[in-house]
């Protein structure tokens, strides 16, 4: 791949994008990013719902094209930009909230969760990718 400057496989791409955020994070951004992971990967629990289906498609889309960023450019802050993909997600998400019966309880806590916490990730991203505009392009953690 000839713009894979750190000459490194999606796979590992991936392992090291995840011990970045777990390990070498400060506390309160690995608590988010872990509190993030989690909300998103319990998707799996309601599999058989087509807004788990599509949000658990939509990270490992956003997942992939991290690795295949952080091949060419490292940790940079143009990482959070893959997370806009969820912008129509949350939205078709926030249609769905009544199309659900109350007795799936569980459910509907988990999508108000999932919108809340993609919510604000986006916010976080929107900063990082202002201060990316604005220079701020070195990247700022090494595996």
């Amino acid at each position: 791949m000839a713009n894979n400057q750190l000459g490194i496989s999606v796979p590992r791409s991936i392992l090291e994008l995840f011990g970045i955020v777990f390990l070498r994070f400060h506390l309160v951004q690995r608590i988010w990013v872990a509190w993030l992971v989690a909300v998103n990967a319990a998707g799996v629990l309601f599999i058989t719902h087509i807004e788990a289906q599509v949000v658990l498609g939509a990270v490992g889309l956003a997942v992939l094209a991290q690795a295949l960023i952080y091949q060419r450019k490292r940790f940079i802050r143009l990482l959070g930009v893959t997370h806009f993909i969820w912008v129509p997600m949350i939205t078709w998400l926030a249609l769905r909230l009544d199309a659900h019966p109350v007795a799936e309880n569980a459910f509907h806590v988990w999508l108000l969760m999932l919108i809340a916490t993609n919510a604000f990730c986006l916010v976080i991203d929107t900063v990082d990718l202002t201060r990316f505009i604005l220079g701020d392009r070195k990247p700022y953690y090494t595996w």
